[in-house]
């Protein structure tokens, strides 16, 4: 059975359509319409001889021989990928388009300035940085370097340490004259809290720890959003108090704009920040200067903030 380029293609797309779980996941990620996707499979399907896929309106799940053909699928992809960096790694001059997510706060403030600073000393570099705060599938979105808050669950990826969150509890002058007292974090109960809210997640309780022990307070407000960044612009117009990522302030407390609340206590629940990038047996150039370029930047710029 002879093959030609078409079929390569297909067994990439078929990659994509396990991967994804679907023919219109995979579409959409391709940019192309669910019809020619199912064509293509339905030619790959015939030129084996076999179905890849068994078929429900709910889901998608491989065959024996789809087993068998994904195996080689991956082998394709693979070959692929070290074709394409084995002629960047040979260049002396990074060069090349790098796809990066980052969460939305820690992104706009950090991640954003530093890759000005980096295409400027790599001008052969292209960027497209995506702002969103959740945990992507880098093989699939083709996402080349990942900043990631957090634990990593996914073994498959290869994790520079950038520096830890922590966290301060502040309000603004203006909240503070009108607000009742807050000396321990039980006082928090009588305050107007903001927090960070997602469809997943809800950041509203906050623990502490004293000359007493550990406290833990689960505390309310007038709003709640999944962008940082607003929570800290809400507080500084008066809102209410917030727990927050220090990193994000910026200068803020220096400047007396918002005021570090409760200092005689620890808040427990800092996190791990990541550079992460997918594994593979040739890390292209471009890659490799812009993850050693924020470990070597980054630190600096979360502490010293």
């Amino acid at each position: 059975m002879a093959f030609k380029d078409e079929n390569f293609q297909a067994l990439i797309l078929f990659a994509h359509i396990n991967r994804q779980g679907s023919l219109s996941a995979a579409a959409d990620l391709l940019g192309i319409s669910r019809s020619s996707v199912s064509k293509q499979l339905a030619a790959l399907e015939k030129k084996i001889g076999s179905r890849l896929f068994n078929r429900t309106t709910r889901k998608i799940v491989l065959t024996d021989v789809g087993r068998k053909v994904l195996q080689e699928a991956h082998s394709v992809e693979s070959a692929l990928q070290r074709i394409e960096h084995i002629s960047e790694d040979s260049r002396s001059v990074v060069s090349g388009h790098i796809n990066i997510s980052a969460p939305i706060a820690q992104g706009r403030i950090h991640i954003a300035p530093l890759l000005t600073e980096f295409i400027n000393l790599h001008p052969k570099v292209t960027v497209n940085l995506q702002l969103e705060d959740r945990f992507i599938d880098m093989i699939a979105e083709n996402v080349d370097v990942s900043i990631r808050v957090g634990y990593l669950p996914d073994s498959s990826l290869i994790a520079r340490k950038l520096g830890d969150v922590s966290w301060v509890l502040c309000a603004s002058p203006k909240y503070l004259e009108a607000a009742p007292p807050l000396k321990a974090p039980s006082d928090l109960l009588n305050h107007r809290c903001l927090y960070y809210r997602n469809s997943k997640v809800s950041m509203n309780t906050w623990t502490f720890v004293g000359e007493h022990g550990e406290e833990e307070i689960t505390v309310s407000g007038p709003f709640s959003i999944n962008d940082p960044g607003v929570l800290i612009t809400a507080a500084l117009d008066g809102a209410g108090v917030l727990l927050i990522n220090r990193g994000l302030l910026g200068n803020t407390i220096e400047e007396g704009r918002l005021i570090s609340l409760l200092d005689n206590y620890q808040v427990v629940g800092g996190l791990p920040t990541y550079v992460v990038y997918p594994e593979r047996e040739f890390i292209p150039a471009k890659t490799r200067a812009l993850v050693e370029f924020l470990v070597e930047k980054m630190p600096s710029k979360m502490s010293s903030d």
